[in-house]
């Protein structure tokens, strides 16, 4: 009989790997490189600037060895934009001015939807 434990951060499905990673706003909008664990330690992991909470990253070859001697799974990396806490009084003006500055354009997924709504309501 064999036991697997629970991994604290990663989920496993046959022979890949499943990982939730918490990225800061300002590296989802910028764009960054950003360390991520694996089997055999960090690797590094760019994310490009507009990336989307939600958005999967697939590290090849990076997951579970096969039982049968021949390949690996994969490591899927799921990104999710962490919003700030307790923000300064100079974090919350730029974050402000950013929002007086900002255009629909600079969101689309939310200018998509809100043209789905206004389409099903007719």
């Amino acid at each position: 009989v064999l036991h697997v434990r629970e991994h604290p951060i990663c989920q496993r499905e046959e022979n890949e790997l499943f990982c939730e990673i918490p990225i800061s706003f300002v590296d989802a909008s910028l764009g960054a490189t950003i360390d991520v664990p694996t089997l055999e330690g960090k690797e590094k992991l760019k994310i490009p600037a507009g990336t989307q909470t939600g958005k999967i990253f697939r590290l090849k070859g990076k997951g579970i060895p096969s039982l049968s001697g021949y390949g690996r799974g994969d490591e899927h990396i799921r990104v999710v934009i962490e919003t700030p806490t307790n923000l300064s009084k100079q974090q919350r003006k730029l974050l402000e001015q950013f929002a007086e500055a900002s255009s629909p354009e600079s969101h689309p997924q939310s200018r998509g939807f809100w043209d789905k709504v206004k389409e099903k309501l007719g």
